[in-house]
């Protein structure tokens, strides 16, 4: 009969292939202080119980040099019950089970050697009514090497240190540097145990400094901790509700979901609270925290206490994981939201005050965006920039827009539903289609406000004394060197002049007519706009725009002249060739309106006065005359008249928005 045989293990190979813990490069420290209180805990000693982590630092590379010098090892000394026969079995033992009811993997120790050269055990313990003493050390070269064990009438103490912190680990932003800060992470990582109750003092000695967890937890935290508990599905899950009034913990708000008495995952839940910011609370501020404990989380826990083997979603559940990730994060956050819900409603309604005048200020077309999107104000703090804010209120917009469309079309193809659901469905979406139309139109209008103030704004003196070129005005109307086809919408303010325009069908600047049209003339119109074009691409109204200099006094041509001379290119050249290769095409029928844009001074009353029947408009800002031969209606209008008129036209939809 054969004998079995085992398997053997490499241990050079399991540590190269255990998983890389670089974001939390501290946790082999962690894992030997878990293995102190727990071997503490089996002394039964807890009360009594003491551990000392000792940070050992590398010797300053030269004088002057205040850097804080780097981590090179730790030393964890506990008076627990030490490395007797058994545990030291357990230790040979790869993953053993010795300490599975406490929610030990088996695999804590090999962590070490992932982020240290070796480790280095002297352990004092009682057996057999013998105080005994074990010395052995560990490495991936010589694994566990026992160099004695002899009686000893030293103290019951357990040295496990940790030697040479590997440079991959040692230089992360996680192996942090500060013993304030060790002292912090070590705090959260067994906070379980803090509150509890049941943990022995933790004292963290970093040459003349030190630092003990059970004061920092008694004093800053222990009664600013709330407990209370949830079901989901049959499961229990115990929540420690924890304000961080210190200073010392990070300024983020988390739920720290823990397995058998250490934090195993941490989640950054500001944008669940729609806050990063602390909260304020009788005038001091606070960092919110959530540890969650359960029998659930312990039996889920992976190997090597990184994350949790839950099911992501309800389909995948079974009797033995009866709760999803998904269940689970969202009870946690209506338990987080229900805790928080006073500090909540106070940032709500800074968000709304904020949103409010922000809405009314400058962005009147986002109105309804917050009714019918709320959870918009989850997408930006209290003291985000106003482009964040424009940027979440538009993305929302956009959503509610295609939701409104997606409604409208189901709406259309629904045949299953009664007279009074279709009735009601249809009152619903065009309620909210009314709101985003009324709100497009109001952006409309605030735009062209803009437009009407930036063109105000370029007539007058630079501080110089001297005035725009008419270059500057001409591209706020139309673009040089633009067609339609190359520009959007929103990018020509033709409508300054003439509100037909806004909608025309082609429209050309500073381009030579003999590139656009069939005409052989090289001249270049400021703008030529076709528009009310028939199906037989025939155009009714051809608008020519001239722009001169402001306050410019010699012209080498008068305008009037220079209009016509274009028009009668254009009728020449048969109309204008498309980018797609078709035409537009002029008739007899088509109608001109021909615009020269200038400052009306002696020269301009001059050329009015011989060429032709003009009238003066309104105000002596203008004149206009129409050209029976020609069919062209013809203006000479002054800078100030296109402002003016513009701002006639929309005074009452100014006045209306409240944006004088």
């Amino acid at each position: 009969m054969s004998s079995p045989k085992f398997l053997k293990t490499n241990l050079a190979g399991k540590v190269k292939n255990l998983p890389h813990f670089k974001s939390e490069a501290l946790l082999p420290l962690f894992e030997a202080v878990i293995n102190a209180i727990q071997a503490i805990q089996e002394q039964r000693n807890v009360a009594s119980g003491e551990i000392a982590i000792h940070v050992i630092r590398e010797k300053q590379a030269m004088l002057g040099n205040f850097d804080i010098p780097k981590i090179n090892g730790f030393t964890i000394i506990d008076n627990g019950v030490g490395f007797n026969s058994i545990n030291y079995d357990s230790f040979e033992t790869s993953d053993t089970t010795h300490k599975l009811a406490l929610g030990g993997k088996g695999v804590g120790r090999f962590l070490w050697l992932k982020a240290f050269d070796s480790v280095s055990v002297d352990s004092v313990f009682v057996e057999n009514g013998r105080k005994m003493c074990r010395t052995f050390s560990f490495t991936t070269s010589n694994g566990i090497d026992q160099k004695s064990i002899e009686e000893t009438n030293k103290e019951q103490l357990t040295f496990v240190q940790l030697n040479n912190f590997k440079k991959e680990y040692q230089q992360l932003p996680s192996a942090f540097k500060t013993t304030e800060k060790i002292a912090q992470r070590i705090l959260e990582h067994c906070l379980s145990y803090f509150i509890s109750g049941n943990v022995p003092k933790i004292t963290i000695i970093d040459g003349d400094e030190t630092i003990t967890l059970n004061y920092i937890f008694d004093t800053k935290m222990k009664n600013n901790i709330t407990i209370n508990e949830i079901k989901i599905n049959g499961k229990t899950f115990k929540l420690a509700h924890i304000k961080l009034y210190s200073t010392q913990h990070e300024k983020m708000h988390n739920i720290v979901l823990c397995a058998n008495n250490r934090d195993v995952k941490s989640i950054n839940i500001s944008r669940v609270l729609g806050t990063s910011s602390q909260f304020d609370e009788s005038d001091k501020k606070f960092t919110y925290a959530l540890y969650v404990t359960s029998p659930y989380l312990d039996e889920t826990v992976d190997t090597y206490r990184m994350d949790f083997d839950i099911p992501d979603e309800e389909s995948l559940l079974s009797k033995e994981k009866p709760v999803s990730q998904k269940q689970l994060d969202e009870s946690l956050a209506a338990a987080v939201r229900e805790f928080l819900k006073e500090f909540l409603a106070k940032v709500k309604l800074k968000k709304e005050e904020i949103v409010a005048k922000f809405v009314s200020d400058e962005n009147p077309s986002l109105r309804a965006v917050p009714y019918y999107c709320p959870e918009v104000y989850d997408d930006f703090e209290p003291n985000s920039s106003p482009e964040k804010i424009n940027e979440a209120l538009y993305r929302h917009k956009g959503k509610a827009e295609y939701e409104i469309k997606r409604q409208s079309d189901t709406l259309l193809k629904t045949q299953n539903k009664s007279v009074e659901e279709m009735e009601e469905s249809y009152q619903k979406l065009t309620s909210q289609l009314t709101d985003f139309q009324k709100d497009n139109l109001a952006q409309y209008i605030c735009n062209r406000k803009r437009i009407i103030m930036l063109l105000e704004k370029k007539l007058e003196q630079n501080s110089d004394g001297k005035y725009s070129n008419e270059d500057i005005v001409h591209d706020i109307i139309f673009p040089r060197k633009a067609m339609t086809h190359e520009i959007t919408f929103e990018d020509h303010n033709l409508w300054v002049l003439d509100e037909r325009l806004a909608f025309h069908a082609f429209a050309a600047s500073d381009k030579p007519l003999n590139q656009i049209t069939d005409s052989l003339s090289t001249d270049r119109p400021d703008i030529i706009a076709f528009a009310e074009i028939d199906d037989d691409k025939i155009a009714r109204a051809v608008s020519i725009i001239e722009f001169k200099k402001p306050q410019r006094a010699n012209f080498d041509e008068d305008p009037i002249s220079q209009l016509y001379r274009y028009l009668g290119d254009i009728k020449d050249g048969k109309g204008v060739n498309l980018p797609n290769g078709r035409q537009l095409h002029v008739s007899e029928m088509t109608r001109f309106y021909c615009y020269a844009i200038c400052d009306i001074n002696d020269k301009i009353k001059k050329f009015v006065t011989y060429n032709g029947n003009f009238s003066s408009l309104k105000g002596e800002l203008g004149y206009y005359t129409y050209n029976s031969i020609l069919k062209a209606h013809t203006e000479i209008l002054h800078f100030d008249k296109i402002v003016v008129d513009a701002k006639q036209r929309h005074k009452a939809f100014f006045e209306k928005l409240g944006i004088h």
